[in-house]
């Protein structure tokens, strides 16, 4: 009994020493003590104790460069309000500076702001509802046709072109004594001599503000009759849909 304990001493330790040649270690003298090692089960584990450096780059932002939001979007509240009070003021000359801003480098840049001429379409719609009437397919119909022809024909007019959002935006600005008009609309007959003379006004009075702002844009000043004619079409239109 005595003789079997060294033999089995024997295996054991034989056991051992092949488990221990199956496994690897790793030099970690090249990472000057940056990664810790923790000796487990079937070999050693390494895992980074300090980290420095940027994954993907330099990830931060200086967000006081950036423009504001209302100024990627193109939305100038001093400009809509410019243009409002022109449109109000028949009286009032237009200018290069109430349809022109200037750009980057310093030109004048043909001003295609929309937001103005939405809300004053979303405002006829609004003085519509007041007879009980829901026109708005009517009005973005009608507009959309209205300012794309118009586009055309003062292209074919102009010798240096126009650009169609600033033929729209014309369009739209112009189209806020409409919005008058059809408030009116709710209180008197639409066959009554006051609607009549209303909408003739309210027609002469949109027209007379968009021709005035498409000469100055189209460099046109001898034109201006015939500019007006097709303009005074358009809003003849929305008037129809504004009283009946």
């Amino acid at each position: 009994m005595y003789e079997q304990q060294p033999k089995l001493h024997s295996v054991v330790m034989g056991a051992q020493q092949q488990n221990t040649g199956n496994l690897q270690f790793m030099d970690t003298s090249a990472y000057d003590g940056r990664y810790s090692s923790t000796g487990q089960a079937g070999g050693n584990a390494f895992y980074p104790s300090e980290y420095s450096g940027n994954i993907g780059g330099n990830l931060s932002t200086n967000f006081e460069d950036e423009p504001p939001l209302l100024e990627e979007l193109g939305i100038d509240f001093d400009k809509i309000k410019q243009k409002t009070l022109s449109v109000l003021n028949p009286l009032k000359k237009v200018t290069k500076e109430m349809i022109y801003s200037p750009g980057n480098d310093g030109e004048p840049v043909a001003d295609s702001d929309m937001a103005g001429p939405i809300l004053i379409a979303l405002m006829l719609g609004g003085a519509m509802l007041l007879r009980g009437k829901v026109h708005f397919g009517y009005i973005y119909g009608v507009g959309l046709v209205g300012c794309g022809s118009l586009w055309l024909v003062m292209t074919l007019m102009s010798q240096k072109g126009l650009d169609i959002y600033q033929t729209s935006s014309i369009l739209g600005y112009s189209l806020l004594p409409m919005v008058l008009l059809a408030f009116f609309s709710a209180f008197f007959t639409a066959t009554g001599h006051v609607m009549t003379i209303l909408t003739v006004v309210t027609v002469a009075w949109c027209t007379i503000r968009s021709s005035d702002m498409m000469v100055v844009a189209m460099d046109v000043q001898n034109e201006k009759a015939l500019v007006a004619y097709p303009i005074g079409l358009f809003y003849s239109c929305f008037a129809l849909i504004s009283v009946f």
